[in-house]
């Protein structure tokens, strides 16, 4: 909008398209109550092998933002702490000891790019069905009209939170072999108004930016 190797360079399982079609489970409210766990599935991201925690916890994230999203909150820092209490109660026999893996799910939130229930690709459909935004109406590069189209449904998915523009998993949309035209088109949007950096790139984190409409 973690669309911002710049989705998320250091979330490998966000580059693979096809996890982004598992849908947050509904839970009634008075398992919600239950549990303390706000509605979300963690059942389903509990380890079953060793070596495999970095992409369940990223997995579980996306869960966790889905049912924010659909609630239209986050949750606070006692409901992270007792979602993530059930994940590691049920997950220990396959846990690393010494291993913070509250903090590494805690990270993986702020690098979630595309919440369960939301998909990359619908976003792309969606943007090719609409007329592109006013400030590239005048490029005759089709493709960077498109791009802009789709930071804009992006920054729909994402309300006030930032994008972040994986450019390995655009230029696979677009059909392109190599990620380096897709750098040129975000620096264009850059220079016409369109993207407006929200965080600068660092060590370990993918830049991220609004869609200024």
């Amino acid at each position: 909008m973690k669309l911002a190797d710049s989705w998320t360079e250091d979330v490998p399982a966000v580059a693979d398209l096809g996890t982004f079609h598992d849908e947050a489970e509904e839970v009634d409210e008075g398992e919600e109550v239950e549990d303390g766990c706000g509605g979300v599935c963690v059942e389903k991201y509990v380890l079953k092998r060793v070596g495999t925690s970095n992409k369940q916890l990223h997995e579980l994230a996306r869960e966790v933002r889905g049912v924010e999203k659909k609630l239209g909150k986050r949750f606070n820092a006692t409901q992270y702490r007792l979602i993530f209490q059930k994940w590691k109660r049920l997950s220990k026999p396959f846990l690393r000891a010494g291993h913070d893996y509250f903090v590494e799910f805690l990270a993986k939130l702020d690098c979630v790019l595309i919440p369960k229930g939301e998909t990359l690709p619908a976003a792309f459909e969606r943007a090719k069905r609409r007329q592109p935004p006013l400030k590239v109406s005048a490029l005759r590069n089709k493709d960077v009209q498109l791009l802009a189209s789709l930071c804009r449904e992006l920054q729909v998915m994402m309300g006030d939170q930032p994008i972040m523009l994986h450019q390995a998993s655009i230029a696979k949309l677009f059909g392109h072999s190599d990620h380096r035209n897709i750098s040129n088109w975000i620096k264009a949007l850059k220079t016409l108004g369109v993207l407006k950096v929200a965080k600068r790139w660092s060590l370990g984190k993918s830049q991220r930016y609004f869609y200024v409409g």
